[in-house]
């Protein structure tokens, strides 16, 4: 880029700058602000993903795809049947945060998702704040059980914490914990996605019954 050009700039608080670049080096770039907005690509809604540990190579692509689906918050969930220990996990995330940088940046996110540690899932259910819809996709749930649709239309709705287990699922001793926590078991259909899939499926079909696909 030269001197005139302009460039949208963010710094992670939400906001979206537009600046006109004065100065192009090697090792210094010098700009002018021109304008500030906040950031189109950041969602109204609040999106909290507790994803039951995967491998590694899955896991980095569910962090980079989710940040570019708008999802506010990440949580690797150590389950009963996950494949991946804490150790493992926490050696990988500075890698992760680049990952979630770098994915912020490409898709224009306002704020810089955030990545928790790994946590225990009976933890990470006690962390949830009130008010928060707890949504848990489950192949097991009961068929009279409440669709998404169902649950998202039933009243205002501004955070969300997404359960999804690991390759192996949940169990049904997690499910309970989880329902006596206040989730929501539901099906996502006829059809069995893979962990690192559900995830995913969930966030965008949330953001697009909330109106955030507009």
């Amino acid at each position: 880029m030269q001197p005139g050009d302009e460039v949208v700039v963010l710094d992670g608080s939400g906001s979206e700058w537009r600046v006109r670049l004065s100065e192009v080096g090697k090792n210094v770039v010098l700009g002018e602000i021109i304008a500030r907005q906040p950031a189109a690509g950041e969602p109204e809604i609040s999106l909290t993903l507790y994803q039951g540990a995967l491998k590694a190579q899955k896991f980095e692509w569910v962090l980079q795809k989710g940040v570019e689906l708008g999802i506010s918050r990440f949580t690797p969930t150590l389950c009963h049947r996950s494949v991946a220990d804490a150790g493992a996990l926490t050696k990988k995330q500075a890698r992760w945060q680049r990952i979630i940088r770098e994915a912020a940046e490409q898709s224009g996110r306002g704020k810089l998702p955030q990545l928790a540690a790994p946590t225990p899932f009976d933890q990470a259910l006690q962390q949830i704040q009130p008010d928060t819809l707890i949504v848990m996709p489950w192949e097991a749930a009961a068929d009279e059980a409440n669709s998404l649709k169902e649950i998202l239309t039933a009243g205002p709705v501004t955070e969300v914490a997404i359960f999804i287990g690991p390759e192996g699922g949940f169990t049904p001793n997690e499910a309970a914990l989880a329902q006596e926590a206040g989730a929501h078991l539901v099906k996502l259909g006829p059809r069995i996605l893979r962990a690192e899939t559900a995830g995913l499926a969930v966030c965008a079909a949330i953001l697009y019954e909330l109106g955030e696909w507009k």
